[in-house]
């Protein structure tokens, strides 16, 4: 982090604003009235279930167990800031469950997670706020598809023998929209396996948005370039095991997403290389914009520690950089028909189009047998309203065009 005030500032006032519309008709003024009551109340309890987790919740470490939180908060000192004091009894007495409940899961469950032959996963890549969750929840409508839920990568050590008892008891306590955008979320919901893979490995530099002081620490796992080959093994270990216990619970192919695994390309065909890859961008300014809005939105949520808003800026383009220059530099290993790369814009003007072409070209079998369920659901999201965030200054602009330059060339869009 860093950057001179101006440099680092300049979108931070606006990358919090977003504004939303209400449909009406005024054929029934009583169902408007009704209507709009219902969408307010629905907000309150939203807002407030936000502000509970943000105060007194979990962080993005739910379902750690006790040692391997004693190791974090030995890390970092034992530094949390004030305003989230209130996480810490929380995560104490959550990390203890969780260390008495595992060993039951193993010996319910081990031999069935060891003897599991997963298919090899497919993979959905791309930056932060790129349409990976919409391409994510596209693909999984799909029945020959499954995907870790929400509850699976907040508990990974634990979920095949808690979920049926806890998950119904935090439905309760969890927001029904994600933090950053109108997009509905639940337990149940497809969820990217980066949280479960933080918990698990200690090894994720999501941990750099728990704890903003050590960012320097967290930050190598984006990329994994420099850390040593125990960290490696040990985040391959924690992954596969994953994949495996997903697998017991679904029985049927993966698709994992998560915008990490863009830098990750090599560490994941060490595993399984037979996987597909398929790659969503957007423009680099609109993804800017969206993700300088998520975190400060979601750093509260996910934090043990402050991040000063105005470091905001600065961290996504040092992200997207290390990202980037990951993903460039590792997709050329990569066997012609394993790899297919979408844009955004496509995917939101023809969703149904862009799938059978990412089908054909990954060599993904049983796209007519989904086509009636992908149209419906893309009916079903036409009324889906979007962020709309304000224009970068001229400040920005500038900057994106000296600092991602490369990458606006490389990913088919004019600065």
């Amino acid at each position: 982090m860093g950057g001179n005030a101006r440099e680092r500032g300049g979108f931070v006032t606006q990358c919090c604003r977003d504004q939303a519309t209400v449909k009406s008709s005024d054929r029934n003024h009583e169902a408007i009235a009704a209507g709009i009551g219902s969408l307010e109340a629905s907000f309150e309890r939203n807002k407030d279930n936000t502000m509970l987790v943000k105060s007194f919740g979990p962080a993005c470490l739910a379902g750690i167990t006790l040692s391997d939180w004693l190791v974090l908060l030995a890390e970092n000192g034992f530094r949390i800031s004030p305003r989230y004091w209130g996480k810490v009894p929380f995560l104490t007495l959550s990390s203890a469950v969780t260390s008495l409940c595992r060993p039951v899961e193993q010996a319910m469950y081990g031999t069935q997670v060891r003897n599991v032959q997963p298919d090899p996963p497919v993979f959905i890549l791309g930056c932060w706020r790129s349409g990976t969750t919409h391409l994510h929840n596209l693909l999984t409508v799909d029945d020959q598809f499954a995907s870790p839920s929400m509850f699976q990568t907040m508990y990974p050590h634990t979920f095949l023998m808690s979920e049926a008892w806890l998950r119904p008891l935090l439905d309760l306590m969890t927001p029904s929209k994600r933090f950053m955008d109108n997009m509905h979320q639940g337990l149940r919901e497809p969820h990217e396996d980066e949280m479960a893979l933080a918990i698990m490995s200690l090894r994720s530099n999501m941990l750099s948005w728990a704890f903003p002081r050590n960012e320097t620490r967290y930050d190598r796992f984006l990329d994994f370039h420099d850390v040593s080959q125990h960290d490696r093994e040990v985040w391959k270990r924690c992954l596969e095991l994953f994949v495996r216990k997903v697998t017991v619970r679904t029985g049927r192919q993966l698709v994992l997403k998560s915008p990490n695994h863009t830098a990750r390309i090599q560490l994941l065909r060490e595993l399984y290389p037979a996987a597909r890859f398929l790659n969503i961008r957007r423009h680099p300014y609109d993804v800017f914009r969206s993700m300088c809005h998520m975190a400060s939105k979601v750093q509260p949520v996910w934090g043990l520690q402050t991040m000063d808003p105005a470091d905001i800026p600065e961290m996504v383009i040092n992200t997207y950089k290390r990202l980037y220059d990951a993903y460039l530099e590792q997709k050329v290993s990569v066997p012609e028909g394993h790899l297919h790369e979408i844009a955004y814009e496509d995917l939101v003007a023809r969703p149904v189009d862009v799938l059978e072409q990412a089908y054909g070209a990954l060599g993904l079998d049983g796209f007519e047998a989904a086509k009636p369920q992908l149209e419906s659901y893309v009916a079903e999201q036409s009324s889906y309203q979007r962020n709309r965030h304000a224009e970068l200054p001229d400040d920005d602009v500038e900057r994106l065009k000296r600092e991602w330059g490369r990458y606006f060339e490389a990913l088919g869009y004019d600065c």
